[in-house]
């Protein structure tokens, strides 16, 4: 007599429904099919999610702000002296050696070399001309380091109020030839141009320029190590927002200074070309000079777009604090210019106005003009737009 198969039927069903199930538990996609939508992590908070991941390189560079001009203010022929230091450090890449590495200073007008000296006795200076510079460091591994001290001659046919000059770092390793650049600044006291005989006509000032008050215009003056002065602007900047601005790229990032330091709301602020500098002396270092948040003041802060929503180029970068990709087009500047620090989270998506690709931060806006080839990433001058929309400048 036959056993009865009911039994076998039961327990085959079972072991297919216990595998369904399975299989679901562990397929997040499934889970999100059936509506489990945090089943799909989304980026953790304070990171961005970048695609596609470069490859490694030695990390050859400037030890913190050791790359300088002294003295801080020029003079056309006098002594100047370039103080360095560099380090290849331990990062991402782990142990990658610099190899072939050199160090170049182009000159910037007619400057003259004096001497060169280093603490480490395997670099060498290999070259110096009426172009420059070039210092033999070979082989930099990681955990070499030392210092270079160069003696020149400033320009006599420097003809602009702030020196602004790029060194180098070359090299290759395992995956890259890389040439890094970092800029250093200094304040130039030009010669008194003679003075030109203005025939007696009034001149009426014209009304974009306040005749009182911060934004006034200041009378001609030199610089000195405390005080910059900036015939582009006629005004002064001095103290830690001075300090603050050749630390944090000067001209470039952050413009010239169209307001002399003034009270507001009881706090002491500076507007500039790009930027608005105030002081919070309560704040441990290095806080005590933080930029106003324009971006959100000028622009707003767009709603986040909807999580998985692909970027508009490759390299872009998402961030979950305010929901929005940072064009990759833009990522590079903003990395190598201050990064959250300077600029902030990204507040829009990127967009075209005209033939211009237009991205706010929180403080900042970068364009980039699509219509010519090869065109570098500007800073708007939103400085100067806010003391429009507030009336302090027509």
């Amino acid at each position: 007599m036959k056993k009865p198969r009911a039994p076998i039927y039961l327990l085959l069903a079972c072991l297919l429904l216990t595998g369904l199930l399975g299989f679901t538990s562990l397929n997040p996609t499934a889970q999100a099919a059936s509506g489990d939508a945090s089943a799909l992590a989304a980026p953790s908070p304070g990171r961005g999610v970048s695609r596609p991941q470069p490859k490694p390189t030695a990390q050859l560079r400037f030890s913190g702000a050791d790359a300088t001009i002294s003295p801080a203010v020029l003079s056309p022929g006098a002594p100047m002296t370039y103080t360095m230091h560099l380090l290849n450090e331990n990062g991402p890449a782990g142990d990658m050696t610099a190899r072939n590495a050199t160090l170049e200073i182009p000159w910037n007008g007619n400057q003259n070399f004096v001497d060169f000296s280093t603490d480490n006795t395997s670099w060498k200076l290999a070259s110096h001309d009426e172009t420059g510079v070039i210092v033999d460091l070979g082989d930099v591994k990681v955990g070499d380091s030392g210092g270079i001290t160069i003696h020149a001659t400033f320009a006599t046919n420097y003809d602009k109020p702030i020196f602004r000059q790029t060194i180098y770092l070359n090299w290759n390793d395992d995956n890259y030839a890389r040439r890094a650049g970092t800029n250093l600044t200094a304040s130039v006291n030009l010669p008194e141009a003679a003075p030109v005989t203005v025939p007696t006509i009034p001149i009426t000032p014209p009304a974009t320029v306040p005749e009182t008050g911060a934004f006034a215009p200041i009378a001609n003056r030199a610089s000195t190590d405390a005080l910059w002065y900036f015939p582009a602007t006629k005004h002064t900047l001095g103290g830690q927002f001075l300090n603050y601005w050749l630390e944090h790229g000067s001209v470039t990032n952050l413009g010239y200074p169209i307001s002399e330091e003034f009270q507001d709301n009881g706090r002491t602020i500076q507007y500039f070309e790009r930027v608005v500098m105030e002081c919070w002396p309560e704040n441990p270092d290095p806080y005590k000079v933080l930029l106003r948040a324009l971006g959100d003041e000028l622009n707003g802060v767009d709603p986040a777009i909807p999580l998985g929503t692909p970027p508009a180029t490759d390299g872009s970068v998402f961030y979950t604090e305010t929901g929005h990709w940072l064009d990759g087009r833009f990522v590079d500047t903003w990395e190598s210019m201050g990064g959250l620090a300077q600029f902030g989270f990204p507040i829009t998506e990127p967009v075209m106005e005209g033939d211009k690709l237009v991205q706010w931060t929180e403080r900042a806006r970068f364009e980039l003009d699509l219509s010519r080839p090869n065109q570098l990433v500007m800073l708007g001058l939103v400085g100067d737009e806010a003391a429009k929309s507030k009336g302090l400048l027509n």
